[in-house]
């Protein structure tokens, strides 16, 4: 009997020939792929540069002092400041007067006379801050509207603190109003009101003294025991944060002293929005609810912690008129940004990394960078770091891991699509 098989030479010819057929119909699809996507693909580049951007930090800080509440007595008594805020008073000097009548409004409208003739004063002499019409009316407006929101979020504490600044405001525009060329008599006319406004809060039943000297001021926002200047140096981001949220503590008080002319404002902000502060540098730092006044700070903290950093500030200036109200917008000028320019066009994210796509001869390529300022169109992002003479990293320098970090001179992909890692450009 005839036997038919297909010997084992013949099997394996043939499967030969089928695999070859299959790699090479996939290496001209291959080829094929790239040279079509290699001449439609377009691509748009530019050389990573270096850049310096100057921009101005803005924040809402927190002003820590040392203060010292003043007791007030109870029972439906009233307390009048018998001496202007700011003022510095020695130990056992009377600061408030005690009345018998009870008329929070009328307390308010005295107040409100003694920060005009403080203005009033210092327009007389030279030392006034004030500043135009319209940009007080900004102000007075801004105020409001941040009254309103916080009433509405129900922040007791916010609304508190931002009434002293509404009253400076107020105290401004009242100035501006008054006429200059008879500013004595503005004064005696606002003094005989004072009196007058004194004499319907009953009989004087005491005066208010100090038990130890420094600065008086007559506003109380019940945060006095904690936002010290020992917490301002030593508190953590997550430490500052809480702190800002606990509602504030409630007493009659007749003011209060500030122990100290230093004092600190504290602010958490993005970590990518420092840019180039330092430690240890002086930096102009502009209040505007205190008419935009420029003070001198120095950078005294620079923490990061889980993607916020806390900056403080320092000053030693205590201007006159100045407004203390404990939570208050800040802007610190001449922030220097130093790094690659970027366009934002070119911003990529893979596998959770902020990158670019390069291009290095034909072949495309992924660099992860750390963004320092993002802004319409263009980013500030780090040089890369130097390796130390092991040629390794210090700690917290590496570029994750399988990736490289931008660097100069690098050429940018600032346009093209469907590009990755190893995509090479016919």
């Amino acid at each position: 009997m005839k036997r038919h098989f297909l010997n084992r030479e013949y099997l394996l010819n043939v499967g030969a020939y089928v695999l070859t057929s299959v790699l090479s119909v996939g290496l001209l699809l291959y080829i094929g792929y790239h040279m079509f996507y290699g001449l439609t693909q377009k691509v748009e580049t530019e050389p990573a540069s270096s850049v310096s951007l100057t921009v101005s930090l803005e924040a809402d800080a927190y002003l820590f002092r040392d203060e010292t509440a003043l007791a007030a007595p109870t029972g439906g008594t009233s307390c009048v400041p018998l001496v202007a805020d700011g003022t510095r008073v020695q130990r056992g000097a009377a600061v408030a007067g005690v009345y018998s009548g009870s008329s929070p409004d009328t307390v308010a409208a005295i107040r409100l006379i003694d920060g005009q003739i403080e203005t009033l004063r210092s327009i007389r002499d030279g030392t006034s801050g004030v500043r135009y019409a319209s940009a007080v009316e900004d102000e007075i407006y801004d105020a409001v509207l941040r009254i309103a929101r916080a009433g509405d979020s129900g922040d007791a504490g916010a609304v508190q603190s931002l009434r002293a600044s509404l009253l400076s405001c107020l105290n401004r525009r009242a100035a501006l109003a008054a006429s200059f060329s008879d500013i004595d008599g503005a004064l005696a006319r606002l003094s005989t009101e004072r009196n007058a406004l004194t004499a319907q809060l009953g009989v004087s039943q005491q005066q208010i003294t100090t038990q130890r000297s420094g600065y008086y001021y007559a506003e109380c926002d019940g945060c006095e025991t904690r936002f010290t200047s020992e917490r301002a140096l030593h508190m953590s981001v997550t430490e500052f944060e809480e702190l800002i949220q606990k509602e504030p503590e409630t007493a009659g008080t007749a003011g209060k002293i500030a122990s100290d002319y230093r004092w600190y404002a504290a602010c958490s902000v993005p970590e990518g929005s420092v840019g180039g502060l330092k430690f240890g540098d002086s930096y102009d730092v502009s209040f505007p609810y205190n008419g935009g006044r420029v003070l001198p700070m120095l950078l005294v903290r620079c923490e990061t912690e889980e993607g916020r950093t806390l900056l403080v500030f320092s000053c030693d200036v205590l201007p006159g008129g100045f407004s203390f109200d404990r939570a208050q917008p800040i802007s610190v000028a001449a922030i220097l940004y130093e790094g690659i320019r970027v366009p934002v066009s070119a911003i990529r994210v893979v596998d959770g990394v902020s990158g670019v796509y390069i291009l290095k001869g034909n072949i495309v390529h992924f660099r992860a960078v750390r963004i320092l300022l993002e802004r319409e169109d263009v980013c500030v992002v780090a040089y890369p770091p130097k390796r130390g003479t092991d040629g390794t990293y210090r700690e917290g320098e590496a570029p994750p891991e399988g990736m490289q970090w931008l660097d100069l001179n690098d050429i940018i992909i600032t346009k093209g699509r469907k590009l990755s890692e190893g995509y090479i450009l016919t």
